[in-house]
């Protein structure tokens, strides 16, 4: 089992290494995020300001119920005392109720903010960033630290507001009526607010370990719970109850954390709860002197206990908003960390769109490595020109998958240079290099949409007349017009409803209904029959004479993707070996007769066979 230590020894990955920024920085943040809706959270400020001055008025009313009513036996006034006190009742339940809506509105809406913020962030990010970061992670950083927020907005308008100016209209209005009876609440003030700052740094430590574990138990949850893991699981016969002891064990933590933190938070609620009686207590022994000895009437003394009561509420509010304050700065802290993530692979200052391109490659003496002192690739240099057909091939770990990273600049060169059509690929803005690229991965990444969804990922604006004719040039229309729904079918989670040749077949027709001027295909080493896979070489292979001239790079993994190539580059130790064509390389390359003979022998014998 993994054991999680969370001593401040521990916290170095990337969930726990995050430094507490200062308040001075995040503070400013926090209101810049609010700001779009100063409107509606002044609206719902102004109604808790009314609705907290209007609570005064029922202590008022009560002192008179008691002096000018009940013990005058004015039954007259003691009926219109009363009715006006149901009505000021009623009146704050609708005021309250009012801004309440408002507030959770306005909480909602702040918190949508968030997600786009945080989701526009991610959107940005470069390949390298989801390489390090688990699917888990991203989840519960995108929603479960955005729904925080909404404590945080509820708590800034009822407490900063409701409880801070009735605190202080309280005091006064108590310090007006009678001076030394308001004194006896002001001592507890201090030792409140004191105890309220301690608290509040122990919840932001307990916010940031909650959070960061409940990322830890996502991460986990999401990557056995998922088509991939329930077959690599049930296909090895994997003892899923070392799963289930992993996830009962890390929830045990969880909660562990959790009710730390809600112990501490409720010990000091309860503690805060008997100020109320200390303070009521002290008015009524002071105060019942002064009735019994004359100098204060018994409503006087009514009317303060309740504004006393009421007073210690409002340092309990203040008190939960100094907490809840300070712990969601931790949760900001992370919200921030994500929102100012840099890409690995970004524009630079004077980037320029790409307004053409004729698909001409070369590398310039290219090297790049993942971690520091591991070299991928080692001074690469070659070119493509227009609409080739360039093969990668070469032993495991010889960079060729890298090579199309670089390529379509998931990654930047550490070394050299990477040109298309003499631009660096560095001077030209990601966006819009993209718009005349395409990639059919090994693995087809099919999302869980609907068959025209997943095609329109290419071209958005693509009309039904060539969603049809790139799946009929894919061999994939027969399978579509198949379905019960068509187009409109949704194909499950990574396109699972699908077999793997059809994944891929999808994934061709959304790589030709683009019409892209680069082409890049990591070729899979099966799924695809031989008539199929002609055809569909047929019809990438219109793509290169056509007029957008597609420049394509294929990972070969089939011998009639070498045979059919314009250059086959030969990799090793992501070093060039050499170039040229196949015949040429089988009589003078070493390493690709070796590979030809282990890889593509076979095929060639399967070929003549099957008349391909």
């Amino acid at each position: 089992m993994i054991e999680f230590d969370f001593s401040d020894d521990a916290l170095s990955n990337d969930e726990h290494s995050m430094e507490p920024r200062p308040a001075r920085e995040t503070v400013p943040r926090i209101f810049r995020v609010l700001s779009p809706y100063w409107r509606i959270l002044a609206l719902t400020s102004i109604l808790t300001l009314f609705v907290s001055i209007l609570w005064l008025i029922p202590p008022a009313l009560l002192g008179r119920i008691i002096d000018d009513g009940i013990l005058s036996g004015d039954t007259r006034l003691l009926a219109i005392l009363s009715a006006v006190t149901v009505g000021v009742a009623l009146t704050l339940l609708a005021l309250s109720f009012l801004s309440d809506y408002l507030l959770s509105f306005a909480a909602l809406k702040v918190v949508r903010r968030v997600h786009i913020m945080l989701f526009e962030s991610l959107q940005n990010q470069s390949y390298g960033f989801f390489v390090r970061t688990d699917q888990g992670t991203i989840v519960s950083r995108l929603w479960n630290d955005a729904f925080g927020t909404q404590i945080f907005v509820h708590s800034l308008i009822r407490n900063a507001l409701g409880s801070v100016v009735l605190f202080a209209s309280t005091l006064i209005f108590m310090l007006v009526w009678n001076w030394q009876l308001a004194l006896l609440s002001i001592p507890f003030l201090p030792v409140v607010l004191c105890v309220s700052f301690f608290v509040g740094r122990l919840n932001r430590k307990f916010t940031e370990r909650v959070f960061a574990k409940y990322a830890e138990i996502m991460s986990f949850a999401t990557s056995r719970l998922s088509i991939d893991g329930f077959i690599v699981i049930n296909g090895f016969g994997y003892d899923k109850s070392a799963d289930l002891k992993r996830f009962s064990d890390e929830t045990a933590e969880l909660i562990s954390l959790s009710v730390k933190q809600d112990m501490t938070l409720q010990g000091v609620s309860t503690v805060f709860n008997v100020v109320p009686v200390f303070i009521t207590a002290l008015i009524y022994l002071y105060g019942g002197t002064q009735v019994i000895g004359g100098e204060t009437i018994l409503g006087t003394i009514v009317a303060f206990a309740t504004l006393s009561v009421m007073l210690a509420e409002r340092m309990s509010g203040m008190a939960s908003l100094i907490v809840t304050l300070i712990g969601s700065l931790a949760l900001f802290d992370r919200i921030f960390q994500w929102i100012d993530l840099e890409p690995d692979v970004r524009d630079l200052p004077g980037a320029q769109d790409l307004k053409d391109t004729h698909g001409h490659i070369t590398f310039d003496n290219v090297s790049f490595e993942y971690e520091p002192g591991a070299p991928v690739v080692e001074n690469l240099s070659f070119e493509i020109d227009t609409g080739e057909l360039v093969a990668l091939v070469g032993p495991s770990g010889a960079g060729k998958t890298t090579v199309t990273y670089l390529t379509l600049r998931f990654y930047d060169p550490d070394g050299g240079s990477i040109t298309l059509d003499g631009r660096d690929l560095r001077d030209i803005r990601l966006a819009s290099l993209n718009r005349y690229t395409s990639i059919v991965p090994q693995e087809s990444v099919i999302f869980h949409a609907t068959v025209k969804d997943n095609l329109l990922i290419a071209k958005p604006d693509a009309t039904a007349e060539e969603l049809v004719a790139a799946c009929k040039d894919a061999q994939l229309l027969a399978l579509v017009t198949s379905l019960p729904e068509g187009y409109q079918t949704v194909v499950g989670e990574m396109g699972y409803r699908l077999s793997g040749g059809e994944r891929q077949r999808l994934a061709i027709a959304r790589a030709i209904l683009k019409k892209p001027r680069l082409l890049v295909m990591d070729e899979p080493t099966s799924s695809l029959d031989s008539i199929t896979e002609r055809a569909i070489r047929d019809a990438l292979a219109s793509l290169r004479r056509g007029e957008e001239r597609t420049t394509t790079i294929v990972i070969a993994h089939r011998l009639t993707t070498i045979l059919a190539a314009d250059k086959i580059l030969v990799l090793d130790r992501g070093r060039l070996i050499d170039s040229g064509r196949h015949s040429e390389l089988l009589e003078r390359c070493d390493l690709y007769r070796r590979l030809y003979e282990e890889q593509f022998a076979s095929q060639a014998a399967e070929n003549v066979g099957s008349g391909v």
